[in-house]
């Protein structure tokens, strides 16, 4: 019985650290785009780069936001290819 109960806890860390590990590699994934904000209307925020680019973001509860993101603001985004806007930083 002991081995069972060992063997089961053990089973149990592997797959709490497989999961995280899987999360981590969620947030590694994704385009990252510099620049300032030009416009905010509901839950979308246009960001235009430097080299002149304009980009629209979702942003919504699932988006992490450091910072107050407002117009004017330089932020670093990262986002997935349909352009939902995983996590919004206020940079300098």
């Amino acid at each position: 019985m002991k081995i069972f109960g060992l063997f089961f806890v053990a089973s149990a860390l592997i797959l709490s650290f497989a999961t995280i590990g899987l999360a981590e590699g969620k947030q590694g994934e994704g385009h990252k785009t510099v620049g300032e904000v030009i416009k905010v209307e509901g839950e979308f925020i246009m960001v235009k780069t430097k080299e002149g680019k304009t980009h629209k973001f979702h942003v919504n509860k699932s988006t992490h936001l450091k910072g107050d993101v407002k117009s004017g603001s330089k932020v670093e985004v990262l986002s997935t290819d349909s352009g939902h806007a995983i996590s919004m930083s206020v940079v300098q």
